[in-house]
């Protein structure tokens, strides 16, 4: 084949592959938006959250969409302990369909269904070199998101955000998770109650997200 054809066609490859989508905070009447990072920090009742999407979102093949994942930094400025549970967290799409917040042993359960590369939990990593360089290229060059290798098992946990009481003067960070691909959505609401706080009140913390292709 001519070495121009086949220019072109890794030219089409690289267009094709590398569209991205951008995940931008929307201004709320009490927010602070960090335009460095895409952040929004919320004050409300002794409580700041600061929020954000995270590009560490993980896309496996046998999934029917993408586990996305928010950074959240939960700082208790009041006098009293503070606490948020698996419920506390619910994603919200433009047509009101809700998301629920997964656990890490969920998410890792997901990926688990198609890890024919990796050795088994907790013992991580690629057979041969080869694979390794192989896959690394194929993700650099046609997707515009990391595959689930890139993060590990193991990080799952430690990356995510701790369930526990918050003592006054302190904080906590992690990631939330959800089943979301937001390629196939133009906005989402990330909505935050306290523990134990019923969903039918409104929720103390709202941060939305234009997604932006």
């Amino acid at each position: 084949m001519n070495i121009s054809y086949l220019i072109v066609a890794f030219l089409l490859l690289l267009s094709c592959g590398c569209g991205t989508v951008k995940v931008l905070p929307e201004q709320v009447d009490t927010g602070i938006i960090n335009v460095a990072d895409n952040s929004q920090t919320i004050s409300k009742n002794g409580i700041e959250i600061r929020a954000s999407f995270s590009d560490t979102a993980i896309n496996a093949y046998n999934l029917e969409g993408t586990v996305t994942a928010f950074q959240l930094a939960i700082t208790n400025a009041s006098t009293n302990e503070v606490a948020f549970a698996d419920d506390s967290f619910v994603l919200v799409d433009e047509r009101g369909l809700q998301y629920s917040f997964l656990s890490p042993d969920k998410v890792r359960e997901f990926i688990k269904k198609d890890s024919y590369y990796l050795m088994p939990y907790p013992y991580v990593g690629f057979y041969y070199l080869e694979d390794f360089q192989k896959t690394s290229f194929y993700n650099r060059f046609n997707s515009s998101l990391p595959y689930y290798y890139e993060l590990y098992p193991q990080d799952l946990f430690t990356k995510s955000l701790p369930l526990t009481s918050i003592i006054p003067g302190m904080k906590v960070e992690g990631l939330v998770y959800f089943k979301i691909d937001l390629t196939l959505h133009q906005q989402v609401k990330l909505y935050v109650y306290r523990k134990g706080v019923s969903k039918t009140a409104p929720p103390e913390f709202i941060f939305p997200y234009k997604i932006v292709k």
